[in-house]
């Protein structure tokens, strides 16, 4: 699923690559606007970047009719929250929830937790935007899918839980924690 995900995306490795390079220049810069260390404004940069170049970015390699699922009015209605058994396997609804789970570990690094709560509503605000704009832009060729922002939100929640899971749970969880924020 992997490899059809990368085949079907062929300008992921430019996108990853023009994401890394971005998070590299401007992290410093953007870590003293938000007061957050060069780290967490590396990882916010990076999984931005990823986000948008597996969503956004034009499927050159994509054929128009394959893609015309947006034209549908069924997909405003395929909303669930994917359970644990979908997420055990590698298929579209999974690798939709990872994609958000990096931005999640990076806004949940943020203090205080008013400006993470700030950066958390508009990354929550994201899936929704990149289906609106994947819908309202055919020649991307990409297909609209609520199920998509489900999934997202879902990734998000995990992301934005998995410090502050461990960290309640001892000295294990706060070296972890350390490890990350640096």
């Amino acid at each position: 699923m992997i490899t059809a995900v990368l085949h079907a995306t062929p300008l992921f490795w430019p996108g990853t690559l023009l994401s890394a390079l971005a998070a590299l220049l401007y992290s410093h810069r953007i870590g003293r606007r938000l007061d957050v260390t060069p780290f967490t404004a590396f990882l916010l940069v990076l999984s931005l970047g990823g986000i948008v170049t597996l969503t956004l970015l034009p499927d050159i390699g994509g054929h128009y009719m394959e893609n015309i699922r947006y034209a549908n009015p069924a997909w405003q209605k395929s909303w669930h929250i994917p359970q644990p058994a979908e997420m055990g396997t590698v298929n579209q609804q999974s690798l939709n929830v990872a994609l958000f789970v990096p931005l999640g570990v990076a806004i949940g690094l943020i203090r205080p937790r008013t400006r993470a709560a700030q950066l958390a509503a508009a990354a929550a605000a994201l899936p929704f935007g990149i289906e609106a704009t994947q819908y309202a832009v055919p020649w991307l060729l990409r297909a609209a899918d609520t199920q998509d922002i489900a999934s997202n939100l879902l990734g998000l929640t995990l992301g934005l839980t998995a410090l502050a899971l461990p960290s309640r749970h001892g000295a294990a969880g706060k070296a972890a924690e350390r490890v990350l924020v640096g």
